[in-house]
């Protein structure tokens, strides 16, 4: 599929991508500017009109890896799956501990007990579900597409629909299948394990309790989650299951944390209209369309769902969002080392013009993000199998300045 340049009016409103093609020749005669490397943005450089197709975005939100797909003109424009930071806990909990060593050095000094603005602040969020929100709020804000609406996944099974599936109707629900929406509540409850040999990794299904020939019902209680061989072997006879269809666990679904989203979609509903989506409705959609689990896909279903437009899937365009943190302050909370005193952080802040977040190409075929910097004069990257670590200042070209947000091109 061709691959696109995406395009930034001088005023910075987004444009509908063009080719490269034309996008060579604009920057050779000087009417257009290079804006980002990746995804490879151009700006235009005079006040031209703005006539622009409808862009949908779908996420699929995640507390790991969040996928998105934008769709327009009947094709995917651009997608991706932003991975999380997940050591902010980690961080936050070493700086806590570094805090309380450094107060209760303080002998002389009073207590003071909520002297924490943001700790008594109304509607506060923890920093790790912030920062989850607010990576993908980045992600929005940085699509260099005419967003005209957003669909995201809000929560995984609509609870109201549990005890009666024909509460709201789905345009393409199989009537003869298990209702969606109480398989995938079934498989949550049970943690997507099978009862009986508890294996994780394989195909799960729900299992009735009672057989429907023998007049079991559609509901959560009368369901087991069992993996496909284990469901097979207890409809031929060879299995005798001794347990009993459980719904206690239906209040730790109804409960799980909604912390952030309500942040998440304030946010985004500011300038371009925002509407939300059941988990089960997108599985529903994704099987009729025969497209395999991925965080991409899930994204493009949520898209599409509710035109019905079927596009086709690619990752042409397709990019993994990474982020890190700019700096620390870990020379300010760090303990004094013996004989050393405090040690400075980040003792090489520069080498050669380059700096610590830069992203370069390393030997011409590798770009990679500069983690550090060693005192043997080496700059050193996350360390990926097959790609170089480190390298000498001379065979790195400089890309982008310390950016804290990166994309990279996963497919050709």
């Amino acid at each position: 599929m061709l691959c696109l340049v995406y395009v930034v009016n001088q005023n910075g409103h987004c444009l509908m991508p063009c080719k490269p093609s034309k996008a060579r020749k604009l920057l050779r005669d000087g009417r257009a500017r290079v804006k980002h490397r990746s995804p490879f943005t151009i700006q235009l450089l005079w006040d031209c009109e703005e006539h622009v197709q409808e862009v949908v975005v779908g996420i699929d939100k995640g507390s790991s890896i969040t996928g998105f797909a934008c769709v327009g003109n009947g094709e995917i424009l651009l997608s991706g799956e932003i991975v999380h930071r997940k050591d902010v806990k980690e961080k936050m909990e070493t700086r806590r501990m570094h805090r309380r060593s450094r107060r209760n050095r303080r002998w002389y000094r009073p207590k003071r007990i909520l002297n924490r603005a943001s700790s008594r602040r109304s509607g506060r969020l923890p920093p790790s579900i912030k920062t989850n929100v607010e990576e993908v709020i980045r992600v929005v804000e940085h699509l260099p597409l005419p967003l005209a609406h957003i669909v995201i996944e809000d929560v995984q099974v609509d609870i109201a629909r549990l005890n009666d599936p024909t509460l709201q109707a789905s345009r393409y629900q199989d009537p003869t299948r298990l209702d969606e929406n109480l398989r995938i509540a079934c498989l949550m409850r049970d943690g997507y394990q099978c009862q009986y040999c508890h294996k994780r990794e394989t195909r799960l299904e729900a299992h009735h309790l009672v057989f429907r020939q023998h007049g079991g019902k559609d509901t959560l209680r009368n369901l087991l989650t069992l993996c496909e061989s284990c469901h097979h072997r207890v409809h031929e006879g060879k299995i005798t299951l001794s347990v009993t269809g459980v719904s206690g666990h239906l209040d730790h679904i109804a409960q799980r944390s909604m912390q952030g989203k309500a942040h998440l979609y304030a946010t985004l509903e500011q300038g371009i209209s925002l509407t939300t989506l059941f988990g089960y409705q997108t599985a529903i959609w994704r099987k009729h369309l025969d497209l395999p689990k991925a965080h991409d896909v899930d994204a493009l279903c949520i898209a599409t769902y509710d035109t019905g437009e079927v596009i086709a899937w690619q990752q042409d365009r397709f990019y993994q969002v990474g982020f890190r943190p700019r700096r620390t302050r870990r020379h300010y909370h760090d303990l004094p080392r013996k004989g050393q005193g405090r040690v400075r952080y980040q003792v090489n802040s520069e080498l050669e013009g380059f700096r610590k977040g830069d992203v370069v190409r390393v030997k011409g075929t590798s770009v990679k993000q500069i983690n550090s910097i060693y005192s043997d004069g080496y700059l050193a990257f996350p360390r990926v199998k097959g790609e170089p670590s480190k390298a000498r200042p001379k065979d790195c070209v400089l890309l982008e300045r310390g950016t804290t947000m990166l994309w990279q091109k996963m497919a050709e």
